[in-house]
């Protein structure tokens, strides 16, 4: 991605279709998932902290986290792709770097290599804490893939 690419504005017909794929998703509306903010290559999502999300330790579990990075890869992909294709997510690898203890978090998808088909991602998660600081809890590398949107 070049520098007038990180610059450039999200045409408004992907931004709709970014818009409506993630209200259509039981998964992210379940969590409570959100979109931040979206521009080409790139995708930020945010997510409130809920008891209901946490696990035995009172960290947000690693299912939602890993939810809501992969979505913003997937969704920063999908940003960059023609309007007959969509997304879904070939590989990835989560590092948890930290624990999900904030009461805010951002995950940031941001395209590395958009390729025909294959399209490589990287994704950070901050907690963001009520003095807005961020703190680094989770980092994916991911694969998307480009498929033919499905009819119907």
């Amino acid at each position: 991605m070049t520098v007038d690419e990180e610059h450039a504005e999200l045409d408004p017909l992907i931004d709709r279709r970014v818009r409506a794929t993630v209200a259509g998703q039981s998964m992210l509306t379940t969590l409570g998932v959100g979109i931040y903010d979206l521009a080409p290559g790139r995708a930020e999502l945010e997510l409130a902290r809920r008891a209901d999300l946490c696990q035995q330790h009172g960290f947000i579990h690693a299912g939602a986290i890993t939810t809501l990075v992969d979505s913003a890869c997937g969704f920063a992909a999908l940003t960059l792709f023609p309007p007959d294709r969509d997304v879904l997510t070939v590989d990835f690898s989560l590092s948890l770097v930290a624990p999900a203890s904030q009461e805010r978090f951002l995950a940031v998808g941001s395209v590395l290599r958009n390729g025909r088909t294959l399209t490589t991602c990287r994704g950070e998660v901050f907690g963001i804490a009520p003095d807005g600081s961020r703190k680094i809890v989770a980092l994916m590398q991911a694969t998307m893939m480009a498929v033919t949107t499905p009819s119907g």
